[in-house]
């Protein structure tokens, strides 16, 4: 079946867009390679979204998936391999099938960082995690180390401080990034303690029992958890002129990129300030102006 526009990515971005085109009257679908919801499923509790004194991420990626699917929007569970302009007609390869369409919007987000530092792979699910809400079930009445400076790291510090019998937050600068009221409130709490260093090794046999920092120390744990910022899931255009430098898609004020009909939303895109509102936000703006340009 030939769509209007092919949305790439089940986030919050890409589901806003759908709703705004189908509603509109426009058909589309979405691509998605794994699970609904993007990065805010990862969230134990959002506080400022608007309407809501505290929400789940997955309770609220669900609503939005809800209105998705009572709209009918197909969403393709297939990895997108490539994205190729053939001008008036683009193609969406994935790893099962080529689409067509005349218009595309990219909305995949961002993916956690990786220290990249010896048997990181290995350990990955074993011991090591990139999401604290997911996983920190699994380590109750256990001692876990958080890597990171920024909000993500004390947010996942705060909330495995609750489950975990003690939580190491590992900084490399004795400066963090992260918000002063989560500072305080990690500063604050008993069972969580701070270490300066970098780590260069993870350790273990079959499970991770530790890490070793630049130092020579090492430091026990049960589990790792790192929280050292984002980079764009953006692989899959590198045959396009579209990316800057850092990966991310550059557009101009209508959300599209250098090649015209293809447009970019959400995480992806460089800004200032991620949140979901401005994810949103862009979302919305963007569909409509494909609206009026499919009008025309």
């Amino acid at each position: 079946m030939k769509y209007d526009v092919l949305i790439i990515g089940c986030g919050v971005a890409g589901m806003t867009a759908a709703i705004y085109l189908k509603r509109s009257g426009i058909s589309c679908a979405i691509f998605e390679s794994s699970m609904p919801g993007g990065q805010i499923v990862s969230n134990d509790k959002i506080e400022n979204y608007p309407g809501f004194s505290s929400v789940s991420g997955s309770d609220l990626a669900i609503s939005i998936l809800n209105q998705v699917k009572e709209l009918e929007i197909p969403v393709i569970f297939e990895k997108v391999e490539k994205v190729i302009d053939n001008q008036e007609v683009k193609e969406v390869v994935t790893d099962k099938n080529t689409y067509t369409s005349s218009k595309i919007i990219i909305a995949t987000g961002r993916k956690s960082k990786k220290l990249n530092v010896l048997f990181e792979d290995k350990y990955l699910n074993h011991g090591l995690s990139f999401c604290a809400v997911c996983d920190g079930n699994l380590y109750k009445d256990k001692d876990v180390v958080v890597i990171g400076g920024g909000d993500s790291a004390f947010e996942s510090a705060n909330y495995l401080s609750h489950l975990a019998k003690s939580v190491t937050l590992l900084h490399r600068r004795e400066e963090f990034r992260a918000k002063k009221s989560l500072v305080d409130k990690v500063e604050n709490l008993d069972n969580v303690s701070f270490v300066l260093g970098e780590v260069v090794s993870f350790l273990g046999e079959d499970n991770l029992t530790g890490i070793k920092l630049k130092d020579e120390r090492v430091i026990d744990c049960d589990a790792v958890f790192v929280c050292i910022g984002q980079i764009p899931n953006t692989e899959f255009l590198s045959d396009l002129n579209i990316l800057s430098k850092d990966s991310y898609i550059e557009v101009d004020n209508n959300f599209e990129t250098k090649i015209k009909g293809i447009y970019a939303i959400g995480d992806c895109v460089f800004k200032p300030h991620y949140q979901i509102v401005i994810a949103m936000s862009e979302a919305a703006r963007c569909a409509l102006n494909v609206r009026s340009e499919l009008s025309e």
